[in-house]
């Protein structure tokens, strides 16, 4: 669900080479710093040609080869400052900045706005260009797959589901349009069905006609559909913030829409019922950001349903939950969804206030700017505009009918936070002829964060606020202004908020949940024609594009993503999809540091999964982690299922083996240990999906725990070749007992670096 901005209690919902030669992981722009020359100021033609040489050969130490070295260098710095601009990718970087003489190693930043930001920061393109190595192109933008999304619908007006340019529909489709409430469907949305029965037997009552259409009446469903595949639409904004190209992962995809929510939830029976229609309508992935309570799998329709997709070679992608920081609060655990998490991306929406002594106080809101611009207003508290009946205390935190319209109109309006919504303190202001709000936390502890205000606003921090009382209780005429303007590339990112849903799996906690983490704060995508961007039924706003935030949003981006990589590996199942995911993600920022929460603390695992989603590393992982349905029966059966109960799930017939498989051998891209007492040995079992090549193992060991693999060298001498390897893990008595401790395997053949998260909870420690 998206949270802060929506009251809704939903829970949030490559390059694969085209020659013989393997294709290497994401390479970024890199600089390269290696201080300054010694030939003087007037070098000759061999003291340049020596320099180049000397740059080739410090990089080829690190890619293994100096050809390589020259094709990934594109300038060298020769003349005073020395060093070189290369395209590498993050390991090697990092190698090179350990290199004696090598000053500073950083990514080369670009700060010009010229689309929406998420899929640049996930690499698909870059200063609002798409480079020709991008999985965009080389999927051709998810073409012909098919997306479907269970969710509140979808406003099919929406510029994001234009069809213009597309051919016929994929001969393979058969679902079709409820055309109830004037449901339009085209070749871009091919498909809008609702689902309703659940609801009416929850309601006991016949349902109206709001509840008989497939039309978004909430926004939810329509910005979800459009992020994982909506088309390309220019200007997209939200009151100015955020401008640029709105599109989805997957821009060439077609969708369709399974209306299975209805406000304020989802429910067991309609969610289930759009499974069963979409998987026989022919999608290709189903994106569902929804979750229920952690519960039995044969007790949860979307682990049922997602199942069954999965069986038919569907990917289902679903939202983690909106519960966190709470540790086992992640939802959607079943081993055969992937489960997603949020995190940030490099774009922020200040909007500031300059007081008339000229100090400059930062705060956030997507509506900012008071217009005409850096023009000072009249600025006054909220308390002393009080309306003649209202009390102080309502007047403070700018309640409805609190304010004075002779005090305020034509001024910025000075409110705290408090028991109403934010948005609705400047609906108050506005409503009153405020024009503009300064909204104040109350405790240093408050998160201020932007929402859709109905005047410009900025939301400061409770210490600003304090500042700004104080200029305003000291100054005979107190003035303002509120300006700002979206900042992206500035921001360190992605960093794990706090509201995104922690493991370990409260269900199978063998099973390390959430898979992986995505773009999922402030995401700005198609909206519905209903519904005001705050939610409020006050709010009678239209906006094209809003900006929401949760796991609901993250988890379309993944189906996007997996879009393109359908495209590319059609014969790829959907546990080979999840493996490349998950084994190139990242674990770093933009900035090179390790991922963090909110305050800047660390953060592991149980948060992120194996890492935030880099796409165009995932087309050419290398090696996969493969599951096949009789896997995940094989593990139905070690959690107490029988014979009889998983005949129900398979048509054909199946038998629990008669000694059940470990849960820790479940062959998933992950390792997690949730109760270590000495040793244990684990299995898994590597799929070679590139060209022959051998691989070789290291491992970051988990505090106080050792890792010993064997073997420790795996040689893939054809495609889908599979090679088996064991991890035995030893408590070692370096950590304390209870807690979790996180390493990485990795195994690498120089090219690909197909990485696991290690996650272990040691009972024992031999000291």
């Amino acid at each position: 669900m998206g949270t802060m901005s929506l009251p809704l209690v939903l829970l949030s919902f490559i390059l694969f080479s085209v020659t013989q030669h393997p294709t290497l992981a994401l390479k970024q722009s890199y600089v390269v710093y290696l201080g300054s020359h010694s030939h003087g100021a007037e070098p000759t033609s061999v003291d340049l040609g020596r320099i180049t040489d000397s740059h080739h050969e410090l990089l080829g130490s690190c890619m293994g080869s100096k050809k390589k070295a020259q094709e990934a260098i594109f300038y060298s710095y020769k003349h005073h400052i020395n060093g070189f601009a290369a395209n590498l990718e993050e390991e090697e970087a990092a190698e090179l900045s350990k290199k004696p003489g090598v000053v500073s190693v950083f990514l080369n930043q670009k700060h010009e706005l010229k689309t929406t930001r998420s899929w640049e920061f996930l690499g698909l393109e870059r200063n609002g260009e798409i480079p020709a190595d991008s999985l965009w192109v080389k999927a051709r933008f998810g073409e012909d797959i098919i997306i479907g999304n269970i969710d509140t619908g979808v406003w099919p007006e929406s510029e994001s589901f234009n069809d213009q340019g597309m051919g016929s529909i994929p001969s393979k489709w058969k679902g079709y349009c409820e055309p109830n409430d004037d449901v339009k469907c085209n070749r871009k949305l091919i498909g809008a069905r609702y689902f309703n029965k659940g609801v009416e037997a929850e309601l006991g009552i016949p349902l109206n006609s709001t509840y008989q259409t497939a039309r978004d009446l909430n926004g939810h469903g329509t910005h979800t559909l459009s992020t994982a595949g909506g088309a390309f639409v220019g200007g997209a904004n939200l009151f100015g913030s955020a401008y640029g190209t709105a599109k989805g992962g997957s821009p060439n995809a077609r969708v369709a829409a399974y209306k299975a929510c209805w406000f304020p939830a989802c429910n067991d029976i309609d969610v289930l019922a759009a499974f069963d229609a979409a998987i026989h309508d022919g999608v290709d992935i189903l994106s569902v950001s929804a979750a229920f309570i952690s519960r039995d799998y044969f007790l949860d329709s979307i682990a049922i349903g997602s199942f069954h997709a999965v069986q038919n070679g569907i990917v289902v992608v679903c939202s983690g939950g909106n519960e966190g920081p709470t540790l086992g609060s992640v939802k959607n655990t079943a081993p055969w969804i992937i489960n997603v998490a949020a995190s940030t991306i490099d774009r922020d929406f200040p909007s500031n206030v300059m007081l008339g002594n000229n100090k400059l106080l930062k705060g956030k809101s997507f509506y900012t700017n008071i217009s005409p611009a850096e023009k000072f207003y009249p600025l006054v508290y909220s308390v002393d505009a009080r309306a003649v009946n209202a009390s102080a205390s309502d007047a403070q935190i700018c309640s409805v009918g609190s304010l004075d319209p002779k005090k305020v109109k034509g001024k910025i309006v000075f409110c705290m936070v408090g028991v109403n919504e934010n948005v609705e303190k400047s609906w108050v202001v506005a409503q009153a002829g405020g024009i503009g709000m300064i909204l104040s936390d109350r405790q240093s502890t408050d998160y201020s964060f932007s929402e859709p205000h109905f005047l410009p606003t900025s939301h400061v921090s409770a210490f600003d606020g304090l500042s700004i009382l104080l200029y305003i209780h000291t100054t005979k005429y107190p003035v303002a202004y509120i300006y700002g303007e979206t900042e992206v590339g500035k921001v360190a990112a992605p960093i794990m908020p706090t509201f995104s849903s922690r493991g370990p799996n409260p269900i199978t906690p063998e099973i390390l949940k959430p898979d992986i983490t995505a773009p999922g704060v402030q995401i700005l995508a198609a909206y519905s024609g209903a519904a005001g961007p705050t939610g409020l039924e006050l709010d009678d706003r239209r906006v094209p594009f809003s900006i929401i935030s949760g796991t609901s949003m993250s988890c379309p981006h993944v189906a996007g993503i997996i879009g393109l990589l359908k495209k590319i590996h059609p014969e790829w199942s959907p546990s080979a999809i999840r493996s490349a995911i998950m084994t190139t993600a990242r674990t770093r920022t933009n900035l090179g540091q390790n991922l963090v929460n909110e305050t800047l603390g660390e953060t592991n695992p149980l948060s992120y999964g194996a890492g935030h989603i880099w796409p165009n590393r995932a087309m050419d992982p290398g090696l996969v982690y493969d599951l096949t349905n009789t896997d995940y029966l094989n593990f139905l059966c070690s959690i107490g299922y029988n014979s009889t109960q998983l005949s129900t799930f398979v048509e054909k017939k199946y038998q629990c083996p008669s000694s059940p498989m470990k849960l820790l051998d479940l062959n998933y891209p992950s390792i997690i240990v949730p109760s270590l007492s000495g040793k244990v040995t684990v299995t898994r079992t590597l799929k070679n999906v590139g060209t022959p090549a051998t691989y070789t193992v290291r491992a970051e060991m988990p505090t106080g725990i050792s890792v010993k693999v064997e073997p420790k060298r795996l040689k893939f001498e054809k495609i889908n070749e599979e090679k088996t390897f064991k991890v035995t893990l030893e408590v070692k008595g370096d950590g304390e007992e209870g807690d979790y401790v996180f390493g990485r395997l990795i195994w690498s053949d120089g090219e690909h670096y197909v990485r696991s998260p290690i996650v272990v909870n040691a009972t024992t420690l031999h000291m």
